[in-house]
């Protein structure tokens, strides 16, 4: 029965896909270079999407780096070189680019063979020091242009309905770099729009004013200037990626949004949070489910939950025994050193779904000999048919939070109903299945009547008064 029992759950996994609201900017390499009005990274064309950073903004530098370029879709940022080496490196390690500002000779030597580090210097400055000392990339530099071929030519943007008025004389013959803009856009402003479309048509890269809060996002219909324009230009979503929504959490078995119930699976749906190739748990020594995959985290009120399985769009994870039904949870997730905002999602006792086929809403269930329900396997009156969910709360006894189930079923706490087309079904056993984390088997007896044609009926799961809201059926006849 047990490798039955398997079978039937391998069968109900279904890959979800949850496409991104934009494309992943993908990272700078490095080596730069410029070849005529390009900006090349290893021989293609690059845009540079960024913001400047000041020490305000970086209490926490390898935090507020990643949120950049997890969250808000980046690739460089713009450091002041007072900010000091450890700055930089933070911001390499997270995988952007950096421009740095205000650079002096001791700038050059150290990060002038550096891939990924452009050296911003004013006009004052003669090319052939920065040179010799050791800088081998192109040089952000502003106008005019200049006999050195590898310079990015920087400024602001002009205050007029030209946003590129001072860039003319140089577009099309050199890369620019917009290096401060929009101080005060307003929040999702249309002139904001209109500005990056101009960059982004004349191949222009950009870096966003300074800010002090790097968090995208905030409470749902919250408004903030510049932060609100540049992620939604970036990611299509005000909040940025890895944004988290409570309706986006539900029972690993499917079914509309859920609470948090104790010893539930359950499944948040993200973006660009959890690794980018996806990784399921394996159990450890001590049989425990790990709490960290491929650097992901769910923290719930701030502690590690047992994680099943993760990627960049979906995160399985078991809800602890231990959370208190009538109580509230904040919730978030860690992408490596990437924060997800907080949220807080209510505990209730039950919240049932029966694991099924998604793509034809049949529940995996096996029948009475063991065999597997289904159109050519139909269970007859008053037969007994076996049936596997998730979400059913609370079990008598003692069970520890991503761990298997123990040899002995551990039972159900709260009473359980199932119908199957409307009529009820007798409950056998109610009980988590040993060797499996989570997973509740439910053993009825169907109603015995006259058996008809075979037919898919739905079926309907009640824990403690909370029925499966899912859509399922199960072949009788």
């Amino acid at each position: 029965m047990r490798r039955s029992i398997r079978a039937c759950l391998l069968l109900a996994v279904a890959a979800v896909e949850a496409g991104a609201h934009a494309p992943v900017l993908p990272a700078v390499t490095g080596p730069l270079t410029v070849q005529g009005r390009q900006l090349l990274d290893r021989g293609v064309p690059v845009t540079l999407r960024g913001m400047n950073v000041t020490a305000e903004g970086l209490r926490q530098p390898r935090e507020t780096f990643g949120i950049l370029r997890v969250r808000w879709n980046l690739n460089v940022v713009r450091v002041p070189a007072s900010l000091g080496a450890a700055v930089v490196e933070a911001a390499l390690d997270s995988q952007l680019a950096v421009i740095l500002a205000g650079s002096g000779e001791a700038e050059w030597r150290r990060w002038g063979a550096h891939a990924r580090v452009l050296l911003e210097v004013d006009t004052r400055v003669d090319l052939a020091l920065v040179r010799a000392a050791g800088a081998r990339h192109p040089v952000v530099r502003p106008g005019p242009a200049v006999s050195d071929p590898q310079v990015i030519y920087a400024g602001r943007p002009a205050g007029g309905a030209d946003v590129l008025e001072e860039f003319r004389p140089l577009l099309g013959r050199a890369p620019v770099v917009v290096t401060e803009w929009g101080a005060a856009t307003g929040c999702l402003n249309e002139g904001g729009f209109l500005t990056l479309l101009a960059f982004e048509n004349e191949g222009v890269s950009w870096l966003g004013a300074a800010l002090a809060d790097y968090e995208p996002g905030g409470a749902e219909g919250a408004c903030a200037d510049l932060k609100q324009t540049v992620i939604q230009w970036t990611t299509g979503d005000p909040y940025g990626f890895g944004f988290l929504r409570a309706n986006a959490m539900a029972n690993a078995a499917g079914g509309p949004a859920a609470p948090l119930v104790p010893g539930a699976l359950l499944t948040i749906f993200v973006e660009e949070l959890g690794p980018a190739r996806g990784a399921a748990a394996r159990l450890d020594a001590r049989g425990q489910l790990p709490r960290e995959l491929e650097g992901t985290r769910v923290l719930l009120d701030g502690t590690a939950a047992p994680l099943l399985y993760a990627d960049a769009y979906q995160i399985n994870f078991q809800a602890p025994y231990e959370l208190r039904p009538g109580s509230t949870v904040t919730m978030q997730v860690m992408g490596g050193t990437v924060p997800s905002n907080r949220i807080t999602v209510p505990v209730v006792e039950a919240s049932p779904e029966l694991f099924q086929d998604f793509a034809t809403r049949h529940v995996v269930a096996l029948n009475e000999d063991g065999s597997r329900n289904g159109p050519g396997g139909a269970a007859l009156p008053g037969s007994v048919l076996v049936l596997f969910g998730t979400g059913a709360g609370a079990v008598i006894g003692v069970r520890e939070t991503g761990a298997a189930a123990g040899p002995v079923h551990p039972l159900l706490a709260l009473p359980v109903a199932v119908t199957v087309g409307g009529e009820a079904a007798t409950v056998l056993f109610a009980g988590e299945v040993p060797g499996f984390i989570g997973l509740a088997q439910v053993n009825v007896r169907l109603a015995g009547r006259a058996a008809r044609e075979v037919r898919a009926e739905p079926v309907v799961w009640t824990v403690g008064g909370r029925s499966s809201r899912s859509p399922a059926t199960v072949w009788v006849r």
